[in-house]
């Protein structure tokens, strides 16, 4: 599951394995959570589909001219505005919605190859620049699933300097999120690591796209 379709049916009302999972792995999804809930919220008010009832005109008219008799012969007039202002609010709430599902174009996009170790693998990753950091996210195909007490694991490096952006078990998409910029950082490149406790990559390498 990626961000759009978790955002989708989170949006939606859907709490599920597969939306629990996803929120647990993705921080991008876990820093956005709030202004998401507040969108289900809305999207759940029966009032935010409903059309204004006809009183509402007379009693904005009253309360902007304190005369109720001045409301009914007014009554064309508001109809030319509290209509569309009703119908703005709704395009409103549309648009934030969409806002929070539909992911940005990333900032950059870059190939990053198999190796002689995972020769059928390919891959690319598409990265968003932040104040905070860098949020990638990394398609996979061709690539078999780490074997027990092993897992992938993510490095942006420098020269000898690596940070990791973190672990999965398989191919298909991940979300990673990392605090430095990738500009700072060049080579991408995916390692199998043994479940220890040595913090450092391991010499298989399975994805790189270099120095």
């Amino acid at each position: 599951m990626n961000c759009d379709e978790f955002r989708a049916q989170y949006l939606a009302g859907e709490n599920n394995a597969a939306t629990a999972a996803h929120l647990n792995h993705c921080s991008a999804c876990r820093s956005r959570r709030r202004d998401l809930e507040a969108g289900r919220i809305a999207l759940m008010d029966p009032a935010t589909w409903e059309e204004p009832p006809p009183e509402l005109e007379n009693q904005v008219i009253g309360l902007i001219s304190g005369n109720r008799k001045t409301a009914r012969t007014r009554l064309g007039r508001v109809e030319r505005w509290v209509r569309p202002v009703a119908a703005a609010a709704a395009v409103v709430i549309a648009a934030g919605v969409y806002g929070l599902v539909r992911t940005p174009a990333p900032d950059w996009r870059i190939a990053m190859p198999g190796t002689d170790l995972a020769p059928r693998a390919t891959s690319t990753v598409a990265g968003w620049n932040t104040e905070s950091g860098t949020r990638m996210v990394v398609t996979i195909e061709g690539l078999d699933a780490a074997p027990a007490g092993y897992v992938y694991e993510f490095w942006l490096s420098q020269g000898p300097l690596h940070i990791s952006a973190g672990t999965f078990s398989g191919g298909g998409e991940i979300d990673l999120w990392t605090g430095v910029a990738r500009a700072d950082f060049p080579r991408l490149w995916v390692t199998l690591e043994p479940l220890d406790d040595d913090e450092a990559p391991s010499r298989q390498t399975v994805l790189d796209t270099g120095a």
